[in-house]
C-alpha cells in the first residue's frame, strides 16, 4: 500500500530517505518568489519541482478542505483561485520531519511578517506534515487529491504512507 501512493508521486522514487516540504507563493506576491527561493537555497534547499498555475475554486477548496467549516473558507478560496500561484516541491537537507518544519515555519513567518498584507493574505504556504506534503503535493502538480484524506480513517494510513513521520 505504500508503494502505492508512493507511485503517485511522480517527482521522486526515493520518499522514504528524506524529508521535503511543498512551499506556494500566494497571488499577489510573485514578485517575491526569487528571493523566497534564494533564502530556502542558502539553508540548503533545492527546488525538485515547480510550476505556477491559477487554481480553480475547486482545486482550492481540495487544497484548504480542513477548513471548510471555518467561516473564512469561500473568502480563502475565492482568494486562492483569483490570480496565479507558484508552486514547488523541496528537497530539504534535514533528515527528520521536525527539523524541515522547524525551519520551513520559520522561514513562513519571517517572509508572512515582512510582506503579508493579512491572515489570508501572507505571501506563501507550506506543508505542514507528511500527509499534507502528498496531498498538496498531488493536487497541486497532477490535480488528483482526492486519494488522500485530512484525516485518515484509521490507523492504516499512517503505517502505509510511513508512521515514523508522524
Amino acid at each position: 500500500m505504500k508503494n502505492q501512493y508512493i507511485a503517485n508521486l511522480e517527482w521522486t522514487d526515493r520518499m522514504p530517505d528524506y524529508y521535503d516540504t511543498f512551499l506556494m507563493v500566494k497571488p499577489g506576491f510573485l514578485n517575491r518568489t526569487q528571493i523566497i527561493l534564494e533564502v530556502f537555497s542558502d539553508v540548503g534547499y533545492k527546488v525538485l519541482k515547480q510550476t505556477q498555475k491559477v487554481l480553480s475554486y475547486g482545486e482550492a477548496e481540495k487544497f484548504y478542505m480542513m477548513h471548510r467549516d471555518k467561516p473564512y473558507f469561500i473568502e480563502l478560496c475565492t482568494y486562492m483561485s483569483s490570480d496565479m500561484t507558484k508552486g514547488f516541491v523541496l528537497k530539504s537537507p534535514y533528515k527528520n520531519e521536525n527539523g524541515v518544519l522547524k525551519e520551513t515555519n520559520k522561514w513562513k513567518n519571517y517572509f508572512r511578517k515582512c510582506y503579508g498584507k493579512d491572515e489570508m493574505r501572507n505571501v506563501m504556504h507550506t506543508s505542514d506534515n507528511f500527509i499534507n506534503l502528498q496531498r498538496e503535493t498531488k493536487l497541486y502538480f497532477f490535480d488528483q487529491a482526492e486519494d488522500f484524506q485530512t484525516e485518515p480513517a484509521n490507523s492504516d494510513i499512517y503505517t502505509a504512507i510511513g508512521s515514523e513521520r508522524m
